[in-house]
């Protein structure tokens, strides 16, 4: 027997100039024209105008073309494209996300799987990892692009992206891009097919460092073999998207979306302003909305024509659409300055004096929601492949983000300079008796930081850098 139930749900739905808003805020101001591009592409009540032209109003002028003259032999294809004029300056594409999105093409998806593969592309970290799970790919192309789609989808995409340069690209862990990029090369090869199965079969032995293991359990008689497959998977490259998203080697790459001025000692910020394509409403497609309306209030027989009043509808809502756009483009430039302005005000000391990792001031995203009066997951976007240039270089605005540690003295500071000490001890050290957690703390403490063994160890961690054992070497 069924049974009746009544539950009441509290649920949030983003508008259309949310999604809109927020899918510009991603954007970098360097790939601006792309997006703006692509937006006007596919709505025909967008035109593009120059960059000083002023943008035609939504409303439109009086009709003065006869309703045959647009008859909509080009609205009733699908996939509508306009025209757009390319002989106006675009900016060079310089970042790892561009790079693969150009390369994207070659993989022939669907109209679907662009939009999964862009986004895919877009939620990379900065070593070209994939770091979040596949189920939130699927939630937030719900949310943002309006597409229901399973896991295995999603995953399909991901497999095609992985084959793309650089070799390891879009892994999801350190084991799957080295496979990556094994795969890729001459599986004749015995020193290959050797270094696939290690990290196929034996990776956590291989991590460890248990080679006896790996002889064992592989049946390989060779330990010249074995060495020469161990030389080789130290060549493969666990960082493949470090060569262009690495902070020493963007600061000659990044293309700035703010500067930071001096001026008699004060600083401020400024949006770079790249020659874009500033859109306007399409005036002929606004007549003929216009057109159509005035017909359908006059003319019963058109009332009663169904395929007038779904053009009437499309053109309605390609306006609609149109609008959150224009509005949403608008809204964009404020928005980057007020929360660059926030981040600027908390980190003044470092743009100001130097680029020192202890001039920087504990600052986590919540700081500079509270600033702005913004919610932190917007201000994560906004900050998302977003750069800044000061006197001392180009820096990715979430460098700037880091927790708070205190020393003897009460000072709090940015946990970078713990890091950047944890570094240096590692670099300096004997590599036959490397130092433990607990060793590199007893020093950090002698030198002022209240640090636990546990909070070297995240540290240490983090930095992507092995426990002392693994740090050993032969002598």
């Amino acid at each position: 027997m069924q049974k009746l139930q009544l539950e009441q749900k509290c649920s949030h739905k983003l508008s259309g100039q949310q999604i809109q808003f927020i899918k510009l805020l991603q954007v970098p101001s360097i790939a601006l024209n792309t997006y703006i591009s692509k937006e006007i592409a596919s709505n025909p009540l967008l035109d593009e105008t120059l960059e000083n032209d002023d943008a035609i109003a939504p409303e439109s002028e009086a009709f003065t073309h006869n309703f045959s003259d647009y008859y909509p032999s080009d609205l009733n294809k699908k996939n509508y494209k306009t025209e757009i004029s390319r002989d106006k300056w675009t900016p060079t594409i310089v970042s790892l996300q561009e790079k693969l999105k150009e390369q994207l093409h070659w993989l022939h998806l669907s109209e679907v799987g662009y939009i999964i593969g862009e986004h895919l592309i877009g939620s990379l970290d900065q070593n070209g990892f994939l770091p979040c799970d596949l189920e939130i790919i699927v939630q937030d192309l719900h949310v943002i692009h309006y597409v229901e789609l399973s896991v295995q989808e999603v995953e399909e995409v991901l497999i095609a992206i992985q084959q793309l340069d650089p070799p390891g690209i879009a892994a999801r862990n350190l084991q799957e891009c080295l496979l990556i990029q094994l795969n890729r090369q001459n599986q004749t090869d015995p020193v290959i097919q050797l270094a696939r199965d290690i990290i196929s079969s034996c990776f956590e032995e291989f991590t460890k460092k248990h080679y006896e293991s790996i002889l064992k359990k592989l049946a390989i008689a060779d330990r010249h073999l074995l060495k020469d497959a161990l030389a080789h998977i130290a060549h493969l490259n666990p960082r493949p998207g470090g060569n262009y998203n690495g902070m020493e080697q963007t600061n000659n790459f990044l293309s700035p979306d703010f500067i930071i001025v001096e001026n008699q000692g004060n600083l401020s910020v400024e949006l770079v302003n790249y020659p874009i394509y500033k859109p306007r409403f399409n005036k002929k497609y606004l007549t003929m909305l216009e057109a159509y309306e005035k017909k359908t209030k006059t003319d019963t027989a058109y009332q009663q024509d169904r395929e007038n009043q779904e053009i009437i509808d499309f053109l309605k809502k390609k306006l609609e659409d149109a609008k959150y756009f224009m509005e949403a483009l608008g809204q964009r430039n404020q928005t980057l300055l007020k929360t660059m302005q926030a981040i600027l005000e908390l980190q003044y000391n470092f743009f100001l004096e130097g680029e020192e990792t202890d001039r920087l001031t504990p600052m986590v995203l919540q700081n500079v929601a509270d600033k702005v009066g913004m919610d932190a997951s917007t201000i994560s976007r906004i900050v998302n492949q977003k750069s800044v240039q000061g006197k001392f270089g180009v820096y990715l605005l979430k460098f700037f983000f880091s927790e708070g540690i205190s020393k003897s003295t009460g000072e709090n500071i940015s946990n970078k300079a713990v890091k950047n000490r944890i570094l240096e001890l590692i670099n300096s050290e004997n590599k036959q008796n490397p130092y433990p957690d607990r060793r590199m703390g007893e020093i950090l403490i002698t030198e002022g930081y209240s640090v636990a063994r546990r909070t070297v160890t995240k540290y240490r961690e983090e930095l992507g850098l092995p426990v002392a054992r693994l740090r050993k070497e032969l002598a």
